[in-house]
């Protein structure tokens, strides 16, 4: 009877120390927190040529250390937004994707007086900005494309009817 005594006064024991102020700091070791950051962060906005926002959208980030493996994923917010914090100097690819096979891909030179918050972040950082609307000589081979797509349905149709008439 008194081993049991002993066993049982050894567990209370046991676990007031686990509870207690010892025990405390144990289980806070292992709590969250968050605070704001003050890192120099690159925000980006998508969108489509017809100036719809490219909302909810899958987004990765390539890191130029390591290019293969995404570095951040995540989505768009409601306007197309989204942004990173890069750790690295070098260009940073971001790539958003939606269901219907559309793709944008931003480049962005960080420099390393970027990321040590240079005074002027807009000119320590180089954003290649690519606008959704064809310019210049890819506006005009699209056209002609588009042309030429039209003539060729109309040849062919023309085609098929008078190859029922014969």
């Amino acid at each position: 009877m008194t081993a049991l005594l002993k066993r049982a006064a050894a567990t209370l024991l046991m676990g007031l120390a686990l509870t207690g102020p010892i025990g405390c700091l144990r289980a806070s070791a292992h709590g969250v927190g968050y605070r704001q950051s003050d890192l120099p962060s690159v925000p980006l906005e998508f969108f489509y040529s017809t100036g719809e926002t490219m909302s909810y959208l899958e987004t990765k980030v390539f890191s130029p250390a390591d290019e293969k493996f995404a570095n951040q994923s995540g989505r768009t917010d409601a306007a197309g937004r989204f942004a990173f914090v890069p750790d690295v100097p070098g260009t940073w690819r971001v790539i958003v994707k939606d269901d219907e096979g559309h793709q944008c891909t931003a480049e962005i030179g960080v420099t390393q007086e970027f990321l040590d918050g240079g005074s002027e972040k807009s000119s320590a950082l180089a954003v290649k900005e690519q606008s959704a609307v064809p310019q210049g000589m890819d506006l005009a081979i699209r056209c002609a494309l588009g042309v030429s797509l039209l003539f060729n349905v109309a040849a062919l149709v023309l085609l098929a009817r008078r190859g029922k008439a014969a």
